[in-house]
Order: structure tokens, then sequence, then C-alpha cells
């Protein structure tokens, strides 16, 4: 089951542990939906409640790799929709007692959304409209709950 993490839960984890990566500056579909601009008819929308998962796929995904112990615990996974022309991004977590981070950006507006849960759980962030060759950037964080320190990361840009 996708477990949805707000905009801002997932903005103060990132800002309580430092995690290294800059952050975009997130919006919250709660407070800022964009559904009604009609430049940007997805931004800040689920893509499974506006039918935005049918026929999407992934265009990446990042093997989340803890560097202190050199193996693979989380995967992120950028999806594209071209019948909404939207990206979002899945996020799972595979080890116990690790926190798991992605964010995305856009090039068009700069808007970006984030997701963030613990091992066994999955999430998708809010979308994005990025339609045809529009940049994606998506970054990851592996961190561990019990040291508070961020133990991989990464961050790319897609076009």
């Amino acid at each position: 089951m996708w477990k949805r993490t707000t905009a801002a839960a997932a903005a103060a984890l990132l800002a309580a542990g430092g995690l290294g990566l800059a952050m975009p500056a997130m919006a919250n579909a709660a407070s800022d939906p964009n559904p009604s601009d009609s430049r940007f008819p997805y931004e800040s929308t689920d893509p499974i409640e506006t039918g935005c998962n049918i026929g999407a796929y992934v265009v990446k995904e990042w093997d989340m790799r803890n560097a202190v112990y050199n193996e693979v615990q989380g995967l992120a996974q950028l999806v594209y929709s071209p019948a909404c022309g939207t990206n979002w991004v899945n996020v799972y977590g595979f080890t116990p007692g690790n926190t798991y981070s992605v964010d995305m950006s856009n090039n068009h507006n700069g808007g970006g959304f984030g997701a963030v849960v613990d091992a066994g759980d999955a999430a998708d962030t809010l979308q994005t409209y990025a339609p045809g060759n529009t940049c994606v950037t998506v970054g990851w964080q592996v961190r561990n709950n019990t040291t508070a320190t961020t133990e991989g990361s990464g961050r790319s840009t897609i076009c």
C-alpha cells in the first residue's frame, strides 16, 4: 500500500538531519494545489487519483546503496506518464533501522516534491508536469535512524 508523506513532513525530516542534498523548495498539495492552472494541469496531483499511472513507465531507477556497508538498501524510480506529461518518483526501503528519502524538481517552474519512507514501506511523490524532454532532477538518500547519519545519497538530472 502506498503511503504519501507530505512535502512539509519530508522537508522537516530533511532539515533536521542535514541530509547533505540540496533540496528544492517542495510544494504541499494540500496547501498549494495547481490542478486549475491550465498550463500545468496535473501539477501537485496524485498519479493514481488522476489516472496518470495508466500507461506510465519507469524512465530510470537507482539502487539506493548504503556506502558504509556497500549494499543496496532501497530503490528509487523516476516514472513518466505520456498521457499526462508528468513525472513522479517511487521510493522503496528495504533495511530496518533506515529512512529513505527522495526529492524531485523540474525546470519548467522550479516545483518540487519529496517522499520519505521507513524500511518495508513504499511511497510516491506528487507528480510534476514535465512533458517531452523537460529536465527533472531526482535526489535520494539512505539515513541510519540510530546514528542519525547519512549512509548513502545520489542526485541525477534526466532530460
